[in-house]
């Protein structure tokens, strides 16, 4: 009896093992090819994608440009940092202009629009889906980062709004196409959460009695900016 159970042990296990190597893929067939290098430099470029705040005095639209730099520390856990400039412009708004303007007084007190190039840096973390690996060629991420973003002005204009440097949040997800060696390409989707800040001179009534707002505006005024870039990227460091 003993030896009839051993026998069928040794049966079962050995149909289990048959089993085991026919599910799956071979592994020259496998559509997962492991992330040989660790380390990635890419230059990007695309498109900022400005929310219009109420005023219509930050930063708007334009070309972005940068740098992007990426670690992986672990598994899918990869450490980012990025700096971009995006070609933007803004108007400028003189709040003690006084015309006659009842449809919205904010436009009778446009001076102008300049050139006004936003700069942003921040750190953040990325998650790869599929680990360590590639499926097919493609690792699709899941991005977060925290840093600033400035226009580099130290003194408000005429009406006393800056943008000056603030905090900015950022988060999102991408895809990267490794077709093996030392390139890649890659594609992001991100969104730039940030604030800008009123003066009290906006809220002030010129001679004849416009204002840019009314007190019910609140002085501070979140806005999301997405923004899509494609790169071309170099990998090294194993």
């Amino acid at each position: 009896m003993i030896r009839q159970l051993f026998a069928i042990g040794v049966a079962l296990a050995s149909t289990s093992s048959i089993v085991a190597a026919q599910v799956g893929y071979p592994p020259r067939q496998s559509p997962f090819r492991d992330l040989r290098e660790t380390q990635e430099v890419t230059f990007f470029t695309g498109w900022f994608n400005a929310k219009k705040d109420p005023a219509r005095v930050a930063p708007q639209s334009g070309p972005i440009v940068g740098a992007h730099y990426q670690w992986r520390a672990s598994g899918p856990a990869n450490i980012t940092f990025d700096l971009a400039r995006v070609s933007s412009e803004r108007r400028v708004l003189d709040p003690e202009i006084s015309q006659t303007c009842p449809a919205n007084s904010r436009e009778c007190k446009v001076l102008g629009t300049w050139r006004w190039p936003l700069y942003m840096a921040d750190i953040g973390t990325a998650l790869a889906l599929t680990g360590a690996r590639s499926y097919r060629g493609l690792v699709p991420e899941l991005r977060a980062a925290a840093g600033i973003i400035s226009d580099f002005h130290t003194s408000p204009d005429v009406g006393e709004f800056a943008f000056g440097t603030r905090f900015a949040f950022k988060w999102g997800g991408g895809i990267r196409w490794v077709p093996g060696g030392r390139f890649q390409l890659r594609a992001d989707l991100v969104n730039h959460l940030y604030s800008v800040r009123y003066p009290e001179t906006y809220y002030q009534r010129a001679e004849d009695g416009t204002s840019v707002f009314t007190t019910e505006q609140s002085r501070t005024a979140w806005l999301n900016n997405p923004s899509f870039t494609l790169g071309f990227s170099y990998l090294f460091s194993r």
